[in-house]
């Protein structure tokens, strides 16, 4: 009886020691990954393992930055986007992404063209296809859109809302961005991807974005903007702004193509302020020959991201706004300035639109300019444009390289509006040749047909700019 009492007792003390080393790892455990200067909770007190909501992935501090790489790759074949990205995110972390016309264009053809959900792997990775419709590549030739990738917190798992807050609110980094609406408060990564649909590129790369410091006066109601012209292609006016307008501030653009015009030129674009305080933004434009002016614009009553932030230190009618840019408009206060442009040397023809991208100038005049419906004789009215042509192409230095291209809609059938683009364009190089004295250029003719819109087809504001002659000078500067 004695040794079966010894025995218990020796077996109690080694389960005893047993029980005691289990419980200083799992205090080693659970100190991992904390604060060094924080003290480990009593070790009465259990850790409660949550079920499929729970992760062990611990492997990411919820103080760093967020980083994402990756590429987006346009899939004609299959029509559809190829989203690869590699983060530095938990596993189960929300991404979104949502494809529409870039730069705030409303077409009701278009709109938003659905949503694809995703969730960051246990790698902290994530593939997904974005289908696109069989006709897209067709419909929207030319357009540009705007392909957005947005990654979210989620109430869902604790270990989300441990690590980035129930919204979102501890993410940080050059992703990061601030929301403050009814629909929307915290923080989102976002990675806005810029197409053109039917451009050369098919791999976007995802950039880290390069963040200034932010100005000093950040979020002050006494307002500064600068801003300059950048660059600009056969679609839009590029500038670049610095301001110290509060992150998420919408700010509008347009142009206006003469010093004394009253409507502006396209639709009015969009852009919101960076974190930094930073913002590009496209202006779209028909024709930059003469010497016109840009317009920026923030207001109230606009589709500001952080506007709850915005109204409450500016006002609801930016009434508590003060500054050279600020100017009173109706019964409320605006962001309001404007930038001179300068003409490029040559004059408009007339009844036409002139673009211009690095050096390469097209001339665009409208069918209904040249032609009558279905024909590719030259209307009488045409040859006042043309002449006006002619006077530019005379100028021209020996050699210089022309392009004239014949295009049309999408209506009808695809091989007769090949051929008819073939003999607008071989029309107009007849006239042109014959009435001036164009033989020191280098003329080549081509026809497009269908095949390369410059606007959708969806609407028939589109299918009139589709529908066009282009004479296209190669470096005329």
């Amino acid at each position: 009886m004695r040794k079966y009492i010894m025995l218990t007792g020796i077996l109690f003390i080694c389960a005893s020691l047993l029980i005691a080393c289990s419980d200083n790892k799992q205090e080693q455990v659970e100190s991992v990954g904390t604060n060094e200067n924080t003290e480990v909770e009593d070790s009465d007190q259990e850790v409660e393992k949550e079920d499929s909501n729970d992760t062990d992935d611990e492997s990411v501090d919820k103080d760093e930055d967020q980083e994402i790489a990756g590429k987006v790759i346009v899939d004609k074949e299959q029509n559809l986007l190829k989203v690869e990205v590699e983060t530095n995110l938990l596993e189960n972390t929300q991404v979104d992404a949502m494809l529409r016309k870039a730069y705030g264009e409303i077409d009701v053809h278009t709109s938003q063209l659905g949503w694809e959900t995703a969730e960051v792997g246990s790698d902290g990775n994530v593939s997904f296809d974005y289908p696109l419709g069989d006709d897209f590549f067709e419909k929207f030739h030319g357009e540009d859109f705007e392909f957005m990738i947005s990654f979210a917190s989620s109430q869902v798992y604790d270990h989300l809302v441990d690590a980035y807050g129930e919204e979102g609110e501890e993410f940080s980094g050059p992703f990061a961005y601030q929301f403050s609406s009814n629909s929307l408060q915290g923080k989102q990564l976002l990675v806005p991807i810029y197409l053109r649909v039917g451009d050369d590129q098919t791999e976007y790369v995802i950039e880290t974005p390069e963040r200034k410091e932010v100005p000093d006066d950040y979020g002050d109601t006494e307002v500064w903007v600068d801003v300059e012209v950048v660059d600009n292609d056969h679609r839009f006016i590029y500038l670049e702004g610095e301001t110290n307008l509060l992150e998420g501030t919408m700010i509008e653009g347009k142009y206006y193509s003469d010093e004394e015009a009253t409507f502006y030129d396209g639709f009015i674009t969009e852009k919101h302020v960076e974190p930094d305080g930073t913002f590009l933004l496209p202006i779209k434009y028909d024709s930059i020959t003469q010497d016109g002016y840009i317009e920026i614009k923030s207001a109230p009553m606009r589709d500001h991201r952080t506007e709850e932030d915005i109204y409450d230190t500016y006002g609801d009618d930016f009434e508590n706004l003060s500054g050279d840019v600020v100017k009173e408009v109706d019964d409320h206060q605006e962001v309001l300035l404007t930038i001179d442009t300068k003409g490029k040397g040559i004059d408009n023809p007339e009844d036409s639109f002139v673009t211009e991208d690095d050096g390469e100038y097209k001339i665009q005049v409208p069918d209904d300019v040249l032609f009558d419906f279905d024909k590719s004789n030259l209307k009488t009215e045409a040859k006042d444009t043309l002449k006006d042509v002619i006077d530019i192409l005379e100028d021209l230095n020996d050699g210089t390289a022309i392009e004239i291209n014949g295009h049309t809609d999408n209506e009808g059938e695809t091989d007769y509006n090949l051929g008819l683009s073939e003999e607008r364009a071989d029309e107009v190089e007849k006239y042109l040749s014959k009435n001036g004295s164009i033989d020191h250029l280098s003329i080549d003719i081509n026809g497009y047909g269908e095949t390369d819109p410059i606007e959708s087809n969806e609407t028939e504001e589109g299918r009139e700019r589709n529908r066009r002659v282009e004479i296209v000078i190669e470096n005329l500067d």
